[in-house]
């Protein structure tokens, strides 16, 4: 009997947009490996894992929390042919438990951060001499399609640095967890005050990595589409880049607009990129070091 599998296509939608269960069960598919073979190759590799525990994550039933099981997943990831983080990202924050999940179902706002709608972002990144990120700064502005809402859920994908978060402007910062195995990223930032549907909040905050990263790019995956994002990079004046384009993919991996484009820098050391109505995708911006820069001379993922 041949069995169909479905598209990859499928498969590069979902690890965009998510949820997590839905993309591990048609990686799985995809990879056309079944839960005992999965078993087998993770345990192979140091990361065991039960039958049960794989079933659960792909029904959603259950979901990998703790570290052991956190580490299964990074090895799955690579078993399943998946880039770094495909899965781990889609995870959200924690769940929890016993007495507190209880209290925490019956709060007004989840820790899911449901109710908003992003309709504008406009992120600043400043690059180091030796041309990896050292700092992001974003403004956002946020939609409420629910009551009372109060919180925004950042989700970040920060390679294998652990950036500072800063509240900068109308938020603080509340509950963070920190996925280092793969580098992600999940925090609560709370507004002022409430908002009611139809109202807007705009936020404004700081990542500051501890040394610049060693990726050089700066991207931004939007699962629903986004009135209005502009991404600007500034270089410093002494360390111009030798060369910076923008890139931008749909929901099934697709390059979009024909391609990368060169993105200028002008006479203040700023490259920017604006995209109107964009998403579900992928969009941001990469560079190259000059050969006379500190630190390596290619650009990242």
């Amino acid at each position: 009997m041949l069995t169909i599998y479905p598209p990859r296509e499928e498969l590069a939608d979902l690890l965009v947009t998510g949820p997590f269960a839905d993309a591990l069960r048609v990686a799985i598919q995809v990879r056309g490996l079944s839960l005992e073979r999965l078993q087998h190759r993770l345990k192979v590799r140091g990361t065991p894992i039960s039958v049960t525990a794989l079933s659960y994550w792909q029904s959603g039933r259950r979901r990998p929390e703790r570290p052991e099981s956190l580490m299964a997943l990074a090895q799955l990831e690579d078993v399943l042919g998946l880039p770094e983080a495909a899965l781990s990202r889609l995870l959200g924050p924690p769940r929890p438990r016993g007495r507190s999940r209880r209290r925490e179902l019956s709060e007004r706002t989840a820790w899911d951060g449901s109710g908003l709608v992003l309709t504008a972002q406009h992120d600043r990144v400043d690059v180091a001499p030796c041309g990896g990120v050292r700092a992001v700064r974003s403004r956002q502005v946020l939609q409420a399609t629910a009551a009372g809402v109060d919180r925004w859920i950042l989700c970040q994908e920060t390679g294998s640095s652990q950036p500072a978060l800063t509240a900068v402007r109308a938020c603080r910062v509340g509950r963070v967890a920190r996925e280092r195995t793969n580098g992600v990223l999940v925090a609560e930032l709370l507004f002022d005050e409430p908002i009611s549907p139809g109202e807007t909040a705009a936020i404004e905050y700081e990542l500051i990595y501890p040394h610049p990263t060693v990726e050089h790019t700066h991207f931004r995956r939007f699962a629903e589409r986004v009135h209005d994002y502009v991404l600007e990079i500034k270089f410093p004046a002494e360390s111009p880049p030798a060369s910076c384009e923008q890139f931008a993919s749909g929901p099934a991996g697709t390059e979009m607009y024909g391609g990368a484009r060169p993105a200028p820098v002008d006479s203040w050391g700023y490259a920017h990129a604006a995209a109107l109505d964009f998403g579900p995708g992928l969009y941001g911006m990469r560079w190259t070091v000059a050969a006379n820069a500190s630190g390596s001379s290619t650009h990242g993922k």
